[in-house]
């Protein structure tokens, strides 16, 4: 996963940022207080879930806005604002305390809600399986194209008493993304949500989703209000590195590469996966796939296997294993990039999914250099009101 770290500069002549954080009530959206926030720390995840973790003050100035009911823990949401762009909003999921005078609070993006939501009704896209073959909500029929699967998951959590917190799941409407699925989750399962989405998500030409937040453009005397929307993109999120055209570069004049770590892991690397569905015995779902060609150039057969509960059509088995090999394939290539924020491409230029060109000038431990496509795949920022770095986590292409 990519990741992007924000940390204070010393460079000088460099913007200056401001940062709000707005703590709401998670059912809806009321603005329950705006604190002061210390040692943040805040991430965006492609295809996955980011975090955020902060020391509230709890200080003479800070007490009358009561930060206690502000940042209770499942039940407040809160929202970080810079420059006045919402980048980042979650759900507060713990909070212990760190000093006499303060707690620290740990939050998680939207799509964490759905980690705490199951299916207790089974839903198939089967008929014959149902008993009330309407489509959900009404019944229990699931839609069969993929994106349309992903609403009919979500739209069943949202259409449960006290179960929709103000997450538009519109995103998933519109045009088909032209993939169907076959699918059931049974209700004596207790399958989780989000599991069953990531998992629909990663199958072979599956899809790359993430929750937005921000606020809506101010009309007709309107003022602008927040938002947290899950979106889906088909068939993947982000530019290529010619639609982009970011360059990160180290040595030189003007470089935006302030250090970075290239690590070289093959524990996670697997040529062969074998990816398990549900039944019992004989009967169990399985599939093997093989990266043909890394064998063939003399790789040898490292094996890995991943199990899917829930999963009985063999077409997504399939799907999913083909995708867990590309994944293993790139496991060896995850380096970090930490770069100025405010350096072309500056901070807000890209995102998760973006593909950029990295370029290391030659060095010790690099005699020849370095460069090629890398694409990002999550950001991780620590807020600083000066001059910010920003650390980038890529995978090969």
């Amino acid at each position: 996963m990519t990741e992007i770290m924000f940390r204070p500069s010393d460079a000088g002549g460099m913007p200056e940022h401001t940062y709000t954080y707005l703590f709401c009530d998670l059912m809806t959206d009321t603005v329950l207080a705006e604190l002061p926030l210390s040692d943040v720390t805040y991430s965006t995840v492609l295809n996955g879930i980011g975090t955020l973790t902060a020391t509230v003050p709890y200080a003479d100035e800070t007490l009358p806005l009561d930060p206690e009911t502000a940042t209770t823990p499942g039940r407040t949401a809160v929202y970080v604002d810079r420059d006045g762009v919402i980048v980042w909003g979650g759900i507060i999921w713990t909070r212990q305390p760190d000093s006499q005078r303060s707690k620290q609070i740990q939050a998680a993006e939207f799509l964490s809600y759905y980690q705490r939501r199951y299916v207790k009704t089974t839903l198939s896209t089967d008929s014959s399986l149902l008993l009330n073959t309407d489509l959900v909500p009404a019944g229990q029929r699931l839609y069969s194209d993929q994106k349309f699967l992903a609403w009919s998951l979500l739209s069943y959590a949202n259409n449960q008493p006290s179960g929709n917190p103000r997450i538009s799941i519109d995103g998933l409407t519109g045009t088909a993304s032209g993939i169907a699925r076959q699918a059931t989750y049974f209700g004596f399962e207790r399958p989780e949500i989000y599991k069953a989405l990531a998992e629909l998500a990663a199958t072979d030409d599956g899809f790359d989703y993430g929750i937005e937040v921000g606020w809506t453009s101010s009309a007709n005397n309107q003022a602008p209000t927040r938002y947290r929307r899950v979106r889906a993109w088909f068939p993947r999120r982000g530019r290529t590195a010619d639609e982009s055209g970011l360059v990160f570069v180290k040595g030189g004049q003007g470089a935006s590469i302030l250090s970075y770590d290239w690590p070289e892991n093959g524990t996670a690397s697997a040529t062969e996966v074998s990816a398990l569905g549900d039944g019992t015995g004989e009967a169990k779902v399985s599939a093997i796939v093989q990266d043909a060609d890394r064998l063939a150039s003399g790789w040898p057969l490292l094996e890995s296997v991943s199990t899917y509960d829930g999963v009985i059509d063999q077409a997504q088995l399939n799907g999913l294993a083909n995708a867990e090999l590309t994944a293993r394939g790139q496991a060896q290539i995850q380096p970090t990039f930490e770069v100025s924020a405010d350096t072309d491409p500056a901070f807000g230029s890209y995102s998760v999914g973006d593909e950029a060109f990295f370029v290391i000038d030659p060095e010790p431990l690099t005699p020849a250099g370095r460069e090629g496509v890398l694409r990002i795949v999550g950001i991780e920022t620590t807020a600083a009101a000066g001059p910010e770095r920003v650390r980038l986590t890529c995978v090969a292409v």
